[in-house]
């Protein structure tokens, strides 16, 4: 008899614990929770990197600023979920896969590079010294033209919407040396600034302060 209970006191005793941990593991993927917060941050600011880095690279290589800055979002929000879930719950990593790339952000990426890319996020989050050191970071240590121009674009919207001026003019010509197609100073220069309106458009759209200051 008292072995019987035994047993079944154990049974029991596992069955409520089985219980606890399906408890634990709804309450970490409830739309309250952790995960679900940290999904949503990464959400956000994963599709204003998106968007950064096709502004900026719109304006360096032309095309459409603003399809460019939308396919990003679009890509940086689906990744950018996934980052923040992870990070919250390793219970909602399954959960939290990304969706399929879009061909152009996927190309886009493979041009700029994953560090340029990086940098572009850095921006999106007003962290203008940290995007301009991660740059300059890329840019020595890549061979690639166009990651070179790209790395030297970010360092210049940087500058300019930080009050840099100073160096803003410096990079301008560095850009024209890796590549003269590119066009005049002043024409590199327009092009950074229409590239940080279109910076701090993406910002007001997630919701967040369009300007730094």
């Amino acid at each position: 008899m008292a072995a019987r209970l035994g047993r079944s006191f154990c049974a029991m005793a596992s069955y409520l614990k089985l219980i606890s941990v399906a408890s634990v593991a709804l309450v970490a993927c409830a739309s309250g929770s952790e995960a679900s917060r940290q999904a949503g941050e990464g959400a956000k600011y994963g599709a204003i990197g998106g968007a950064v880095a096709g502004a900026v690279s719109a304006a360096i290589f032309g095309g459409n600023i603003a399809e460019g800055a939308a396919a990003g979002a679009l890509t940086g929000a689906a990744s950018g979920a996934a980052v923040g879930a992870a990070a919250g719950s390793a219970a909602d990593k399954a959960a939290a896969a990304p969706s399929q790339p879009d061909p152009k952000v996927a190309a886009l990426r493979q041009r700029i590079g994953d560090r340029n890319y990086s940098s572009a996020l850095l921006l999106a989050q007003c962290r203008h010294k940290e995007a301009i050191a991660s740059a300059e970071e890329t840019y020595a240590a890549t061979q690639d033209r166009d990651q070179r121009v790209y790395a030297l674009a970010i360092q210049g919207v940087a500058a300019e919407e930080s009050g840099d001026k100073a160096l803003a003019a410096a990079v301008y010509p560095r850009i024209q040396k890796e590549d003269p197609s590119r066009g005049s100073e002043e024409k590199l220069r327009a092009d950074a600034l229409q590239a940080v309106i279109k910076v701090q458009a993406a910002r007001r759209q997630a919701g967040l302060p369009p300007t730094c200051s």
